[in-house]
């Protein structure tokens, strides 16, 4: 089978790199893991600012590049691998991110550095700016849905910084933003169950301009008519999802929880 293109598009701006590690806000006792360096723009000043970097990188080529300019640096590590699959709770410290992570498996890596947000004080990444609409997106707005609920639940959101395409080469078809997350010691609402939890909000979401009523259809024998309004757990269920709160949805599925546990 066809490997994927890794299709990297590499930051060359220095004004760019030089606002990601303002807003960082790195100091010289941080552990710092970068994920995707490429051809290390921002490798550069963060092991100038940081005590200790880690760099993820899965191109062979690129490692070779990145081992001959930064192995003078002491507090430099490269771990060739696939960050998709890497175990970051083998990382010695926990650290910040501070990364330009690749368009083609962003939104997959970012979901893999929240699993292991317990690793992580700080996540500030470049992605791509439609990702970032929806990271950011609140209730009742077009990029709203099963992504903004997932990175909300678990992470402050901070959108920091826009970035022209014509900053990278080679030059991409999009803009993109840099954003911060900082993960939550505990999520921003009380959940009975997560899998619960995350099943309603992705059915939710299922078909987006459908009522919950009809998204929600494997908890039908829970739904009640008050008033000629179908509800459950007293939310109208003629509402459509994207108009739910994250408190919403955690009480549908505390709700749902309780009469199936």
């Amino acid at each position: 089978m066809k490997k994927p293109r890794l299709g990297q598009n590499y930051l060359i701006d220095e004004n760019i790199a030089c606002e990601i590690i303002r807003h960082a806000d790195l100091s010289n006792d941080q552990y710092v893991l970068e994920i995707g360096p490429g051809k290390g723009i921002l490798t550069t000043l963060l092991l100038e600012n940081a005590k200790s970097l880690t760099a993820i990188e899965i191109d062979p080529k690129l490692c070779l590049a990145l081992i001959d300019r930064f192995n003078v640096h002491e507090n430099f590590e490269l771990i060739q691998t696939d960050a998709l699959k890497y175990n970051y709770s083998q990382l010695k410290n926990q650290c910040q991110v501070v990364s330009n992570l690749p368009y083609y498996a962003a939104t997959h890596i970012l979901k893999r550095l929240i699993h292991y947000r317990e690793r992580f004080t700080q996540i500030t990444v470049m992605l791509q700016k439609e990702v970032v609409d929806r990271l950011v997106a609140v209730p009742g707005t077009r990029d709203y849905g099963s992504l903004s609920v997932f990175v909300q639940f678990y992470c402050e959101v901070e959108r920091i910084l826009e970035v022209s395409k014509e900053s990278f080469s080679p030059k991409p078809k999009i803009d993109s933003s840099v954003i911060k997350l900082t993960p939550l010691i505990t999520p921003k609402v009380q959940v009975d169950n997560l899998k619960t939890f995350f099943s309603v909000v992705n059915a939710s979401f299922l078909h987006k301009r459908k009522m919950l009523k009809n998204n929600l259809t494997d908890w039908e024998n829970l739904f009640q008519s008050n008033n000629g309004k179908t509800e459950l757990a007293g939310i109208n269920l003629s509402r459509r999802g994207e108009t739910l709160t994250v408190e919403d949805f955690a009480i549908l599925s505390n709700y749902i929880y309780s009469l199936n546990d």
